[in-house]
């Protein structure tokens, strides 16, 4: 099929050749996963059947090309599909549209790494902070970051006040806010954010600690940009965005808007793993794409807690935050979800120093009072 006005030489030159890659894991022998990684050519860029597209630029340049496959064990083939970069222009969702758009509902099939050259990452930068920033913002250095979590839901504003008091006098690293903390008629996000952002304040004053209190500004599109002037003006140290509820473009949003670090929580964004029949590959979604969107930390279910993370992909989070990406900075791994104090050296040793172990209804119940849980807590941290 011709179509008019298209002109094959002015869009050629629209393409400098610059292509990215996208690792998949395909289920099925060789010949029935290229048979599938070909039909994603088309269906993750024209959606339109090549056969009928007269236009020799837009068969070289803009549909997707297979650059290899392999054998990945267990049935799976590994294959890799470079993309025009011009086609994600430069919107994070657009480059996860290309990514894995249409074909994150056919099954069998996982996304498992985005390779971006280093041109793409100049328009996809990732974390303003990352490691080394925070780090310096906190002036924590040679051990990993003591977090933990304001809970629980039902207390009021005074009540979750006096609980981030009492994390700030025991020096805690960064206090956020738990994820089911919105905008509830029992905690208003305007009336927590205020009372607890002043009672940390206080905290550290008397002290001269360094806590940082994050809110959880996720919720409604049309109240975010009060949320996020709100955390500024409290003096509130990150921001805490869940993607998975209002998608990865906000991270980058959040991070602009205020200037803060970004916390990415993974609320819904279980739906999304790799369980066998397909989706994204642990490490990438709870890794990769957090730090490619602009989060300063990611937060996940360690292994051995309450949820189904087992170590292997707990690791492949945890390389894959801290790995040389190029211009994209590393990030914290933050392991959380039945996280206690006895479990504290084995994290310490599994994830390294640059993590932020986060301990949540642990320090809150264990023996002692919670500004001297915090206090214990960081110093298991310092200990080599």
């Amino acid at each position: 099929m011709k179509f008019e006005h298209y002109d094959d030489a002015a869009l050629r030159a629209q393409l400098r050749g610059d292509r990215f890659a996208v690792v998949y894991r395909i289920r099925g022998g060789e010949r029935e996963a290229l048979e599938i990684a070909e039909a994603m050519c088309v269906e993750q860029t024209v959606e339109f059947p090549a056969r009928h597209i007269e236009c020799p630029a837009i068969h070289d340049g803009i549909l997707g090309q297979i650059d290899y496959d392999e054998d990945a064990g267990d049935g799976w083939r590994r294959v890799d599909i470079t993309y025009a970069g011009e086609i994600a222009g430069a919107d994070f969702p657009q480059l996860l549209n290309v990514v894995f758009g249409n074909s994150s509902l056919i099954p069998g099939i996982v996304l498992e790494r985005i390779c971006l050259p280093e041109d793409m990452k100049r328009t996809f930068p990732g974390p303003r902070f990352g490691v080394e920033g925070l780090r310096e913002r906190l002036g924590v250095y040679g051990r990993p970051l003591a977090v933990t979590a304001l809970k629980p839901m039902g207390l009021p504003p005074a009540a979750l006040a006096e609980i981030g008091y009492q994390c700030a006098l025991g020096g805690i690293d960064m206090l956020k806010d738990d994820h089911g903390l919105m905008d509830q008629p029992f905690a208003s996000f305007r009336e927590r954010v205020e009372q607890v952002a002043a009672a940390v304040r206080r905290g550290n004053e008397e002290i001269g600690g360094h806590t940082a209190y994050i809110p959880n500004v996720s919720g409604s599109l049309r109240h975010m940009d009060d949320r996020l002037k709100l955390a500024v003006d409290c003096g509130c140290g990150a921001v805490m965005v869940a993607p998975g509820l209002m998608g990865f473009d906000l991270i980058g949003y959040a991070a602009e808007k205020t200037g803060l670090p970004v916390v990415c929580h993974p609320a819904w964004l279980g739906s999304s793993l790799h369980r066998g029949e397909g989706g994204v590959d642990c490490a990438c979604l709870l890794g990769q794409l957090p730090r490619l969107a602009g989060a300063d930390i990611t937060v996940f279910p360690n292994f051995g807690g309450r949820f189904s993370l087992t170590e292997a992909e707990c690791a492949g989070i945890r390389d894959m935050a801290g790995e040389d990406q190029g211009t994209v900075r590393p990030i914290f791994p933050a392991p959380a979800g039945g996280m206690t104090f006895d479990k504290v050296p084995r994290m310490r040793s599994f994830y390294g120093d640059d993590a932020a172990l986060l301990m949540g209804g642990g320090l809150f119940t264990a023996p002692g009072g919670l500004a001297e849980n915090c206090r214990r807590f960081i110093e298991q941290l310092n200990k080599v």
